[in-house]
Formats: C-alpha cells, structure tokens, sequence
C-alpha cells in the first residue's frame, strides 16, 4: 500500500511517500515561501523520484490543525484536490501527534507545543516507550502556557517538550519543573513522514474517510475571526 503525506501546517512544508510502512521519500522545505507555491512541486518531485505516478498512490494523509490556519487550509486542500478525482481514501492526521511521533522510541512523556501566539500555545501530550509505542494521554488544545506547570507537576517521568514552541515553553518553566527537557532540534518539526507512518496505521484501524469529509482542525478562531467578533460585540453594545 503507498501512502502520500503532507505537512503544511507551520512555517515548514513537507511531502512524503510511504509504501507498506517503509518510508521511500521524503520531501522538505524550509525556505520561508509560501506552501502554495512549495507544496505541489514537492508532490511532483515525491512522485518523480519514486518513479510513480498518482495513479500508483492508495490512500492520502495530511496533518489537519491544530497550526497555521492558511497552512492548513492549504494542505487539506491539496490532498483534497488530489484524491476526488477517483475518490481515494483519505487520513487525517493531529499535527501535534506527528509533532510527538519521533519521541515514540523513547521512554518520556511527550508534550507537543506549538506556539499559538498571545502568550498560548497548541498542546497535547503523549506517553512514549521505548518499544516504539505513542499512547495519547490528552486531547489537542489550545491554552495558555501558564496552566501547562499545573498539568505537568506531578508527572514523575522524563519530560520531552518538542516543537516549534518548545524553547518558549521549556524557558518558562525550566526552574519550576525538574525534569523536563527539549527534544532535539533536529527532530522537533513535523515532517510529512511523520504523518505518513501514523495514517498507515490509522488507515489499518478503518480511520480513512472521503476526500469529501476530510476537514482542517483549528481548534480556536482566527485572529481576523475574532477581531470581527470584538467589533460585533462593540457594535452591539453601542446600540448598532
């Protein structure tokens, strides 16, 4: 079975190709364009190197949110563009779990942190073992980096915090909490074949979907949907 997948969902982007579990190719950018502009020649470039061809590719994988609301966008509909044509099945994958998937071999807690601005962060944590095992411990949400010390004082185990907010978080509660370190920076970004590895075992567990019920995950509004409600809750308040 080839499985491609798609990270778009911060400031990096990437693509991969996986047949059977085994990753064949892996595709990245970190170049600062626009993933509209990176994303679709990766595809080409993924496909070229494996020598396949769309046709060739089984199933669809993208990292739906929590992250960039127009990197999301982007990807979602990317894959979506991709699969309707023959109505591939699709794998929506968390990007805080691609985020953790790395650690999956070690034995910590991971706590996926992205910085979500205004002093948040999107945060999920995992259990990890070394025998490869990534075990959710809490659902993706978006709160303030604050309250992480209260959910995370009393775990005993080593503590990984890993992505692009993990240097924010692991600053402000370094002296707080003991036991707690960053990921290395080579493995603290989401990658494609992250994505790819979980959608093959997503998809074994019969969690595909149609192109058509394959939705991002933002998990708060934007800043310009929330600035709208601010203005339409003054408007109201004013009497307009």
């Amino acid at each position: 079975m080839k499985i491609l997948g798609i990270d778009s969902s911060a400031k990096t982007a990437s693509v991969s190709i996986l047949e059977d579990g085994k990753v064949l190719t892996l595709q990245y950018s970190n170049t600062g364009f626009t993933h509209s502009v990176t994303l679709m020649p990766m595809v080409a470039g993924a496909l070229e190197i494996t020598g396949l061809s769309a046709d060739d590719i089984d199933a669809y994988a993208v990292s739906v949110g929590p992250g960039s609301f127009t990197g999301v966008r982007i990807g979602v509909a990317a894959v979506k563009g991709m699969a309707q044509p023959k109505n591939k099945p699709c794998i929506a994958v968390s990007t805080l779990e691609a985020i953790a998937y790395p650690l999956s071999a070690f034995d910590c807690v991971a706590v996926s942190v992205m910085d979500a601005r205004r002093e948040q962060v999107y945060e999920a944590r995992f259990q990890c073992t070394n025998g490869g095992n990534l075990i959710r411990i809490t659902n993706d949400e978006a709160l303030p980096i604050e309250s992480l010390y209260d959910s995370l004082k009393d775990i005993k185990d080593q503590i990984y915090f890993i992505g692009d907010g993990q240097e924010l978080v692991y600053n402000a509660l370094k002296d707080r909490l003991k036991n707690v370190r960053t990921a290395p920076e080579q493995i603290s970004y989401q990658k494609a074949d992250s994505v790819a590895l979980l959608a093959f075992e997503k998809f074994k567990r019969g969690e595909a979907v149609t192109p058509f019920d394959l939705n991002p995950v933002y998990l708060r509004d934007s800043q310009a949907e929330q600035s709208l409600k601010i203005k339409n809750k003054n408007n109201k308040s004013n009497g307009g």
